[in-house]
């Protein structure tokens, strides 16, 4: 009974239902194999053979401090309620009889006391300690007209008065909104009682001067358009261009906001933009640290200091090795990385030359920056110091830590101008970022933080037939009881940092704000298990930190989902993820009109194929060639398409989007993309984007899920510039196609649609 109540402490699961709706029960060995890794942690061991970790007495303590002692405090360290009906929560004996005296103390530094009697609690709960009754009560401050606390995280004390003696405690008090910010998308919602403001600084990039009269609000309210949003998505880094340095930048993404928004795009999604663990994981959901940005996406000539050294950079030599970068097909991290730290090496040394002696208004601003970033920024700091210094001929420490800062800090400055940019040239959310679910575990984020992650687990996926032996992502999961017992300071620095400069933040696997598939990194220890997290203060975090930084939420549904996270994701007005060839029935892909209001429907992403590889099962055929699907495999997947192709035709017709006579062996991929965009567009969903790659008809993949040596996975660049998509006139008409339609244009199977086939051919 012991071990399986910690086990139930610790949010070990027991079983869960498969995708076919199966109820699988988790062994006893895997589930205490998961919970042996947590308690490695917390006892500070590496193995297990290190000492008997579940033993009796380790388990009766454990417990204790789990479910007993919390009750025996008068005031948890951190509580919350919603904001619209505030009480507070305070644990007693059922014995106490006397006066309690409260101090709230706000964000902005008012003071609020009042003092009430026991006999005016409301019981809420209770709990057995040895011979003891323990009450939890509640009081409502909706009774105290007095104490008008809005949004935010406040501190708490409370002064119990028992037996002529006077004890103090003090906690976190957060009030939340109950949803998210969704601004005129959704016409329930509320930004009001928002304390604080999402702060960002304005620089001129490319010359561009932007004024502060030119940007407009990121209320959607204030737009009168009443058409669904739309947007394109990217993987910034696989665009080619004239003007960078072998990766795509953020003067390519300025360049891209502009087009985009000339053909009426609402929003550009990203990959997640956070720092690699480079040259250990090229992914951008293996990331170093979540909190930071990669300084590869910095643009060289924007730099303030470039002026300095252009003379240096504009040598043959560093020319022949820009152009060598920027022809090539796949992105070279190694080589791109070497080139522009040299480069960045210049600059930062130009930045101190030009600035730290006279102390000049840039250099007390980036002072400040790194002040304002506080500990995060000393933590990935502290973490890379040593990195730097290896690579560098510059042996002050202090120099190095200041090099680090800078890079971010003009990363920082760089992403902010796309921002502005996006508001300027009239885009109602302008950009979506994307965050990763984990970290690596040798990354700055993990080895910074190690009390709030578990090392000795990694997240990933349990076993269904299209992996059977499951997926590890080598991602260090964070620890959910650590995280509580740390007023959840981490998750909300990560999400807040996540939020800056952007309209929308997309979660990967949001599922993980209720549970996450653990993989022990010892392999004695099982075979893994769901591990389970407060989802509804973390659902109320998120709201909270939405409605400051007016960003709204999508929620990457895609997988196993649990109906308490599609509930209460609704609830939050968090917008689902549906990908267009994952939305089916019975019958086929779904009619549009099945789509779910409050999502995203994304008509492909990185991890299933291009829309020109599935009309042309290329995609099949790659993975038949690096030997992941044997012979009858490949013909059975073969005969899988040529079923959904005609599903995907059959619904075509139904919609009025092909003619009657349309078939499969005859159909054109330049034929059926006007009728496949006007068909996703036109769906029910809040919001849609497609690839770029899509636009330009790529038929390689970014990314082959399951696969690590046999494909060059998040390398893969466009096969054409970014300056010969902005010029094509078949990209414009199919993004003519998708902005009339998001504007309720359907076009049917008439002279229209053959006109629009036309242009595309």
């Amino acid at each position: 009974m012991g071990l399986e109540k910690l086990l139930y402490l610790q949010g070990v699961g027991a079983e869960f239902i498969d995708c076919f709706g199966n109820n699988v029960q988790i062994s006893p060995e895997d589930r205490n194999g998961i919970l042996k890794s947590m308690c490695l942690g917390y006892l500070g061991l590496q193995r297990q053979s290190d000492a008997d970790v579940l033993s009796g007495s380790y388990i009766e303590q454990r417990i204790y401090e789990l479910d007993v002692k919390p009750w025996l405090n008068p005031l948890r360290q951190f509580q919350w309620s919603y904001v619209d009906t505030p009480s507070v929560e305070v644990y007693l004996p059922e014995t106490f009889d006397g006066n309690l005296r409260f101090e709230l103390v706000t964000e902005l530094n008012d003071t609020y006391r009042f003092q009430i009697h026991s006999n005016q609690l409301t019981v809420a709960g209770d709990y057995r300690v040895g011979d003891s009754n323990y009450f939890k009560y509640q009081y409502s401050l909706s009774q105290l007209s007095n104490i008008p606390v809005g949004l935010g995280y406040h501190q708490i004390s409370l002064a119990v008065e028992s037996d002529n003696f006077v004890h103090t405690y003090t906690g976190q008090y957060m009030l939340a909104p109950r949803s998210a910010y969704c601004g005129s998308i959704d016409s329930d919602s509320s930004s009001s009682d928002i304390i604080g403001t999402k702060n960002i600084r304005t620089k001129s990039i490319n010359n561009n001067d932007f004024s502060s009269n030119d940007f407009r609000s990121n209320n959607f309210c204030n737009n009168s358009d009443t058409h669904k949003p739309w947007g394109i998505s990217t993987q910034l880094y696989s665009i080619k261009s004239d003007t960078q340095w072998g990766i795509g930048d953020f003067n390519d993404l300025l360049k891209l906001i502009s087009y985009s928004a000339e053909q009426g795009a609402d929003f550009i999604l990203l990959n997640p933009l956070h720092a690699l663990d480079l040259p250990n994981n090229l992914s951008p959901y293996s990331p170093d640290d979540r909190r930071w940005l990669n300084p590869l996406y910095i643009h060289i000539e924007s730099v303030d200091e470039y002026a300095c050294i252009a003379n240096q950079i504009e040598s043959q030599e560093f020319q022949d090795k820009r152009a060598y970068l920027i022809n090539g097909s796949l992105l070279n991290y190694a080589a791109v990385y070497d080139l522009k730290y040299t480069i960045y090496r210049l600059l930062f040394n130009a930045f101190i030359s030009k600035n730290r002696l006279v102390r000049t208004k840039r250099y007390d601003q980036f002072n400040q920056f790194k002040q304002q970033q506080g500990e995060a920024l000393a933590q990935y700091v502290t973490h890379h110091t040593e990195l730097i210094k290896t690579c560098s001929n510059n042996s002050d420490t202090g120099s190095d830590a200041d090099f680090i800062c800078y890079l971010q800090f003009i990363a920082s400055e760089q992403l902010a101008i796309c921002q502005l940019k996006s508001k300027s040239v009239g885009m109602l959310i302008g950009l979506v970022r994307d965050m990763a679910v984990g970290a690596s575990p040798n990354g700055a984020e993990v080895q910074q933080n190690s009390g709030y992650f578990c090392q000795q687990a990694s997240i990933g996926a349990p076993p269904d037939p299209f992996a059977p032996q499951g997926q590890n992502w080598g991602l260090t999961p964070l620890d959910p009881i650590n995280l509580q017992q740390n007023n959840f300071k981490h998750f909300i620095s990560l999400i807040r940092s996540n939020m800056q400069s952007c309209g929308g933040l997309r979660i990967d696997h949001v599922m993980g704000l209720l549970r996450l598939w653990w993989w022990p990194t010892d392999t004695d220890n099982g075979k893994g298990a769901y591990v389970y997290y407060p989802l509804d203060t973390l659902l109320a975090i998120l709201c909270l930190e939405s409605q400051r930084a007016q960003c709204l939420l999508i929620g990457e549904d895609l997988g196993i989902v649990p109906p308490e996270i599609v509930q209460n994701l609704s609830k939050a007005k968090i917008f689902s993820n549906e990908l267009f060839y994952f939305t089916k029935n019975h019958h086929g892909f779904s009619a549009p009109e099945f789509y779910k209001t409050h999502s995203l429907m994304m008509l492909a992403n990185h991890d299933v194929p291009t829309l020109s590889a599935w009309w042309s099962n290329d995609d099949i055929k790659l993975r038949h060639e690096l030997e992941l699907i044997d012979y009858e495999q490949f013909q059975t997947s073969l005969q899988q398409r040529e079923s959904e192709k005609q599903q995907l035709v059959n619904l075509l017709k139904e919609q009025q989007l092909l003619m009657p006579q349309t078939v499969v062996e005859t159909l054109s991929l330049n034929q059926l993309l006007p009728a496949w965009f006007s068909l996703t567009a036109s769906g029910e969903s809040m919001l849609y984007s497609v690839q770029i790659d899509d636009l330009i008809d790529e038929t390689k993949p970014i990314n082959i899920p399951g696969t690590w040596k046999e494909y060059s996975n998040w390398q893969r660049r466009l096969s054409v510039s970014l300056e010969q998509i902005m010029a094509s006139d078949e990209v414009k008409q199919k993004l003519k196609i998708i902005n009339q339609v998001r504007h309720g244009k359907v076009p049917e199977y008439s002279q229209q649609i053959q006109k629009m086939t036309d242009c595309i051919k």
